[in-house]
Parts: structure tokens; C-alpha cells; sequence
């Protein structure tokens, strides 16, 4: 819907748009029409959607024949979404959830997680909120999934995305990287938002690896790189020994210089050194939150 369409029905039911929920809702037709396509969204195709707003997005995956989830922050706007979608809520089309898409770490809302472990892996497409939009990566690397693709400010978008040794390579980079063959889409300019952002904006997909790691050496490979990145400025090797010899190790054996920083590893020599982490040393290890990077 344009933007006197959404500002009159959100105005209607006493609703505005919350900066407190990161709320900038997408008004361009066209573009909203084009995601789902750009998604590879078909019919039948299960999609979590997080922050339905008034429901522009989710319009254009119920008319291409998805069954979508969403997950919606807003009570005013879920109730809204409630009004606006009740056909589709009462054919099973269309499911809503109140609440935070993120429960605690590493897990989803707990009606997520039954959701995704009910049926086939499901298709990501949202307008993410930026507040959460690390976090949310960070589970989606740990979780089978068909595809994403995820709107978000440039700067988390270029992160998730970026080159070894780049200034924003880091542990979500690298997990991201190895779950996932990671790619920027579309830059949308500031005028098909309401209100307008104050900062870029880019698509992001994600399409899953077929070697991706497995959920033990996904855990191993979290721990490590927290360790490996906590102090970018200091020697890996020094910390890593500390809780991971084995990792040191692999990474020796993997050709990683002795007086090498973190980001100069590559995603593959990381994915050796937590494959030679033992899960016995991993489970009994207790992180200290101040050794943690995210």
C-alpha cells in the first residue's frame, strides 16, 4: 500500500510508527511485489516472516501461495494483522505469533522453534529490525533453512558479507560464510521506507551450503571464533591455547602463521579447527562472557 493508504489505516486504530521497534515500513508497490520473486518464493513454501508491520509484505507471500509465519513485536500491529488477514488465519494459510522472534541464545520464540521443527526447512523473507538483526543471523547460521532473504541497514548487511581480512570480517562472517553461499541484492533508496531511514539499506541472501558443518562442529566453531576475536589486536594463537590446543593445532597444520591475527584466517581453517575440537573439552568448557566477541 502507498503511504497515505498505511498512514490512514494505521492512524484509524490509533497506531503510528515505533523507533523503539526499528519500525520503517516499505511502501514502494513495486518493490514489495519483487521480493518474493527475488526470494524464490513458490507456492506451498513455508516462510517465517519477522515484523509483519501492517502486513504489505505478507500480502505479496500469500498471493504467490506461500504459508507464512509471523512473528509480530507490536501488539497494536498484531492486532491489526488479526483484523486484516482473518480469512487467511482461519484457512491455515497464514499463522500469527505476539512476541519476540529471539528467545534466549542460541533459540528462537519457543512457537518458532515448534514451527521450524514441524515440517520441511523453511524460506527466511523479512524487513528485519536492525536492533535484532545480529542475533537473528547469528541463529539462522545454526538452523536448516531453504533461503533467506533479509532487508537490512547496509552496515550489518556488508558484515555478514564481507572478505577475509576486511575491518567487519568477524565470527558471524565466518559462521555465515560456512552455512551459507552469502550474497547483497538490492540497495533500496531511502524513499520506498516510511518514515525514511537515516541510514542505507541492502537486501541479503543466503542460500544454504551443501557442506555446511553439522550442529556439534557449529557449536565448537561459535566458541572458537568468541575466543579467537575477543581481542582482535592480540596474537590468536596466545588465546586459543588457553581453552582450544587443538584448534592451535589444526590451524599450524592449516598453514596459519604463528604470529597471525584472527581475521587473517580464512572460513575454511576456522572450519578445520573446531572439526579438531573435541565435544568432551567443548562441554565442559565455561566461556566467560568477558572473553566473548560477537
Amino acid at each position: 500500500m502507498k503511504r497515505s493508504e498505511l498512514r490512514a489505516l494505521l492512524e484509524s486504530r490509533g497506531l503510528r510508527p515505533q523507533h523503539r521497534f526499528g519500525q520503517n515500513f516499505l511502501i514502494d508497490p513495486a518493490l514489495l511485489s519483487a521480493i518474493p520473486r527475488d526470494a524464490g518464493v513458490q507456492a506451498g513454501d513455508r516462510v517465517l516472516e519477522v515484523g509483519p508491520g501492517a502486513g504489505a509484505l505478507t500480502q505479496e507471500l500469500l498471493n504467490v501461495g506461500a504459508n507464512v509465519f509471523a512473528v509480530e513485536l507490536d501488539y497494536g500491529l498484531f492486532a491489526l494483522m488479526e483484523d486484516r488477514f482473518a480469512s487467511f488465519l482461519e484457512s491455515g494459510q497464514l499463522q500469527l505469533v505476539a512476541g519476540d522472534v529471539l528467545g534466549k541464545d542460541p533459540a528462537f520464540h519457543p512457537e518458532v522453534e515448534s514451527w521450524w521443527a514441524a515440517g520441511t526447512p523453511p524460506r527466511v523473507v523479512a524487513n528485519l529490525p536492525y536492533s535484532i538483526s545480529g542475533p537473528f543471523l547469528g541463529r539462522l547460521a545454526a538452523r536448516p533453512l531453504t533461503g533467506a532473504c533479509l532487508l537490512l541497514q547496509s552496515e550489518m548487511a556488508r558484515k555478514a558479507a564481507s572478505t577475509q581480512c576486511g575491518k567487519e570480517y568477524g565470527p558471524l562472517t565466518v559462521r555465515l560464510a560456512l552455512a551459507f553461499h552469502v550474497e547483497l541484492g538490492r540497495r533500496p533508496p531511502p524513499q520506498v521506507f516510511w518514515p525514511r531511514p537515516k541510514v542505507d539499506s541492502a537486501f541479503l541472501h543466503l542460500r544454504p551450503r551443501a557442506d555446511a558443518p553439522s550442529a556439534s562442529v557449529g557449536r565448537a566453531l561459535k566458541e572458537i571464533l568468541q575466543w579467537g576475536f575477543a581481542q582482535r589486536r592480540k596474537r590468536l594463537f596466545s588465546r586459543l591455547k588457553q581453552a582450544f590446543p587443538m584448534a592451535v593445532e589444526a590451524l599450524q597444520a592449516a598453514g596459519v602463521e604463528e604470529d597471525a591475527r584472527a581475521e587473517v584466517v580464512t572460513p575454511t581453517q576456522w572450519l578445520l579447527a573446531a572439526q579438531a575440537v573435541d565435544a568432551e573439552v567443548l562441554s565442559s568448557l565455561d566461556t566467560p562472557d568477558s572473553m566473548k566477541s560477537s
